[in-house]
């Protein structure tokens, strides 16, 4: 035999050779690749439920509220899904508006501890009592912060009353920091709520709401917020639903708790 054909023969020899060790290499490798893959499915599977888990969580909180307060369950949804238009219109990540969708359902919380007869009450309110109603941010996320949530939650009911310029409640912030979805909350609670009957007055309107909104943009407002829901209404047709606020020629003080 010459030598090339010897030297292919030894080196086809060593080819097989390492056959199996090479085949088994390969069968580890792919065992690895599909336990990662069953790992990443059980971990999508166990978030999935978790998030189940909060929302059905957050649902039971609203529910307490609105066994409670009609009105404020109503406006809970409401205030929910134009926080959620706005945050579309913004361009935020999924994740926040899942969040901030959560967080808005039962921004007001803690109004559940308020007794009923002041928030149903026909007529202004005293100093105490508005003081009262002041509280209720701070009850609500003391509710909440024992919840585990994956967003800041708690944080969002803490400071939808949060003024840009440090004019809100409870802990006068301003700025940036405000979380900014507490700052779409804000938004979303004065443009809901001025368009809605309240106890103590009637509605003042969307016209009067949405003039509250530009006239105070950068002020009480982030202006990208205050924007973006300028811009749903004057351009993307967005409405509340048809019960949510009357006409009414004249606009009452904005009072808005």
């Amino acid at each position: 035999m010459k030598a090339g054909a010897l030297e292919y023969v030894v080196k086809s020899e060593s080819v097989f050779a390492d056959m199996p060790h090479t085949v088994e290499s390969a069968l580890r490798k792919w065992e690895n690749i599909l336990e990662r893959r069953r790992a990443e499915k059980e971990l999508e599977r166990s978030a999935h439920m978790l998030r189940r888990v909060l929302v059905g969580t957050v649902q039971a909180m609203a529910r307490m509220v609105e066994t409670r307060d009609p009105y404020t369950a109503g406006h809970q949804r409401r205030v929910a899904h134009l926080a959620v238009s706005i945050a579309t219109e913004m361009d935020l990540p999924q994740e926040t508006i899942e969040g901030l969708q959560l967080g808005a359902t039962i921004h007001d919380i803690g109004k559940n501890y308020i007794p009923a007869e002041i928030l149903n009450r026909p007529g202004p309110l005293t100093d105490i009592e508005f003081e009262l109603i002041k509280q209720h941010p701070q009850v609500g996320s003391d509710i909440v912060s024992e919840v585990d949530f994956p967003w800041p939650v708690a944080e969002m009911i803490l400071q939808h009353h949060e003024r840009m310029d440090g004019s809100g409640y409870p802990e006068g912030l301003s700025g940036d920091d405000i979380i900014l979805e507490a700052r779409i909350l804000a938004v979303a609670d004065v443009v809901e709520a001025m368009a809605s009957h309240r106890p103590y007055r009637p509605a003042c309107g969307m016209e009067a709401a949405l003039a509250e909104i530009a006239a105070n943009r950068a002020k009480a407002y982030d202006p990208e917020v205050a924007d973006a829901c300028l811009r749903l209404f004057k351009d993307r047709g967005y409405q509340l639903s048809a019960e949510t606020y009357g006409n009414v020629e004249t606009a009452a003080p904005i009072g808005v708790h």
